[in-house]
């Protein structure tokens, strides 16, 4: 939704609803305004047909309307929480041939670090400011692009020379997720990340079977403590404080 598409939407609403069709709107929160005029047609229309089903994507707005929630039945998608079931949910994307499409055996172990970076950075917000100075949206097309650009390091890769650490980290740090960090404090901790040092209890899998990664995913602990974050114990005092509020 958004930039003109209410009279395409409206369109297609009308013709869904005589024809028993099924309607697919993305990312309402920008045309609230026709969120409204969503209502009137569902409630004013003389005939709808039984098989017709609309479905609505929004993130969540204070202006959203009520009457449209009242109406609907509600599914939340919010992403997994604590380092296990992140690394899980990255994983279920990834297939064996994935993991041998080449064979650097560097690969598989840069795969799963930089799964792993991924899960920390976005872990880290839910501690608030003392995650991250300033709230940034890491998100799954940071990480995709970090991937692809591990993949084609590789493919130009000497193989005499082997991996430029350098470059990994400069590219990850400072383009890939460092594009999006204003703040210099929250740079210099990106920087850090970046050199790829586990906390105690976490480690690189040895395997280059996707099997054998999930196992060892599955064994990692259920909790993760604010040490794994590089945080102090009490940060998780704050966390819990926040999400008491939030809920």
């Amino acid at each position: 939704m958004g930039q003109g598409q209410e009279f395409h939407a409206r369109k297609l609403i009308l013709e869904s609803m005589q024809t028993g069709g099924w309607v697919l709107l993305q990312n309402v929160h920008l045309s609230l305004p026709f969120c409204v005029e969503i209502i009137d047609m569902l409630v004013e229309s003389d005939r709808i047909e039984d098989s017709f089903r609309m479905w609505v994507t929004t993130e969540p707005h204070n202006e959203f309307p009520i009457g449209l929630l009242q109406m609907a039945i509600k599914f939340t998608n919010e992403p997994p929480q604590g380092i296990r079931a992140s690394m899980k949910r990255s994983y279920q994307a990834f297939t064996q041939d994935f993991l041998d499409y080449t064979a650097a055996p560097q690969w598989p172990p840069l795969l799963y670090t930089v799964a792993f970076l991924h899960t920390i950075v976005q872990e880290r917000r839910k501690f608030g400011p003392l995650g991250w100075n300033v709230p940034y949206e890491f998100n799954q097309a940071d990480f995709a692009a970090s991937v692809q650009f591990i993949q084609n390091h590789l493919d130009e890769m000497d193989p005499k020379k082997g991996v430029s650490w350098q470059t990994v980290c400069y590219m990850l740090g400072e383009v890939q997720y460092g594009g999006r960090v204003t703040d210099d404090f929250d740079k210099r901790l990106l920087t850090t990340f970046t050199s790829f040092e586990f906390h105690r209890g976490y480690k690189v899998p040895n395997t280059k079977n996707l099997i054998g990664f999930v196992e060892y995913i599955n064994s990692l602990p259920m909790y993760d403590t604010p040490e794994v974050f590089g945080l102090h114990p009490n940060a998780d005092i704050t966390y819990q404080i926040n999400s008491a509020k939030d809920f």
